[in-house]
């Protein structure tokens, strides 16, 4: 019983983040018209995916979804709100390699960050 107690604890620690929900969620516009996305990332770096493939955040201070744009090299929302039924987007689209070096720059960032500290 020790043994798959150690074991157990051993794996958890090489799992370094958990994935996003997979499915799609059905979230709603300024309008509150339905649209659907999949939540992607991790607990460093997260985006929501519309299925036609547009990269979205939430707003806090404006509480609504925009499309996102990269800006210092951070995934930030844009200003433009997600409306359901329009073909409006962020003015550059936003690549999966430039989704990735985000996501790698956000987890290094994290992990120099918990050596750092005490």
């Amino acid at each position: 019983m020790m043994k798959l107690l150690l074991l157990l604890l051993f794996l958890g620690s090489l799992l370094p983040a958990a994935p996003a929900f997979h499915g799609y969620l059905e979230l709603r516009d300024t309008n509150n018209e339905p649209f659907y996305a999949h939540l992607k990332g991790d607990e460093y770096l997260n985006w929501f995916e519309s299925s036609a493939g547009e990269i979205l955040l939430f707003n806090k201070e404006r509480q609504r979804y925009e499309y996102a744009v990269v800006k210092d090299d951070k995934l930030v929302p844009s200003g433009i709100a997600k409306k359901a039924h329009t073909k409006t987007r962020a003015l550059q689209p936003i690549s999966r390699q430039t989704l990735q070096r985000l996501w790698r720059q956000a987890r290094s960032h994290e992990r120099q960050r918990r050596q750092e500290s005490p």
